[in-house]
């Protein structure tokens, strides 16, 4: 028989801020017990200015390691699945990665998770799932391995749109080894994949000038054409 191997730990981090569901429903002209009774909502996150998908997955790995008592040592991956990466070109577990160990530097010093393979899985609903199942896979095949694995979202839609309600921002992580405390998974799984169009993000561009012009307006400063293509 095989060695279990599944959850081990779990912690999650939520954004600051919430709007009550019922505050929505009334500005956009729902009953609100079709949402809170009917959807079982009861608020929306919503993420401040100094938060995003990054810093959500940072928090909830933070509440996992420092909880557990964990030593960086003891982890050999962080692997994210998200929809909403702040970068098309690195990793966001590599941005998870770097906050952790500033986190952390006081007590295991400089580059503490600097062994730690840190990846991606962007699939819609299913990438944390994603991760999840190839960690298992990758604990599976060592010994004492332990993989750091979180699902991380920040969800928005149009105002007004059928979805607005249903958004929101969290993030979970979870630790995964063999012997299991919370759960452990069946070694065998089905799959069954469909290219369905239900979903659909474009691919983003931005204009730095642009950019730094906003984040400079959010901070109540005036930054010129000039200043911001310097």
């Amino acid at each position: 028989m095989s060695t279990p191997k599944g959850i081990d730990a779990l912690h999650f981090a939520l954004p600051k801020l919430s709007l009550p569901i019922e505050d929505l429903a009334n500005a956009r002209g729902i009953e609100p017990e079709k949402l809170q009774f009917g959807l079982g909502l009861q608020a929306m996150a919503v993420c401040d200015m100094d938060e995003d998908m990054v810093t959500l997955a940072a928090d909830a790995a933070w509440n996992l390691i420092s909880h557990q008592g964990l030593n960086p040592a003891e982890l050999g991956r962080i692997y994210i699945g998200t929809e909403s990466a702040v970068d098309a070109a690195k990793s966001s577990a590599t941005y998870v990665l770097g906050l952790l160990e500033k986190r952390l530097e006081a007590e295991f010093g400089p580059r503490s998770l600097g062994h730690c393979d840190a990846l991606d899985m962007t699939f819609a609903c299913v990438g944390g799932v994603d991760a999840m199942h190839n960690s298992l896979d990758w604990v599976g095949a060592g010994s004492k391995r332990k993989a750091l694995v979180i699902a991380a979202d920040v969800a928005k839609y149009a105002p007004g749109s059928p979805g607005e309600y249903t958004q929101g921002a969290g993030a979970v992580a979870m630790l995964i080894t063999e012997n299991p405390r919370i759960l452990a998974m069946e070694p065998d799984f089905g799959v069954s994949v469909e290219s369905v169009s239900d979903f659909f993000k474009p691919r983003r561009t931005f204009e730095k000038k642009s950019l730094l012009q906003e984040a400079a307006a959010l901070m109540g400063q005036t930054l010129s054409d000039a200043q911001a293509e310097a």
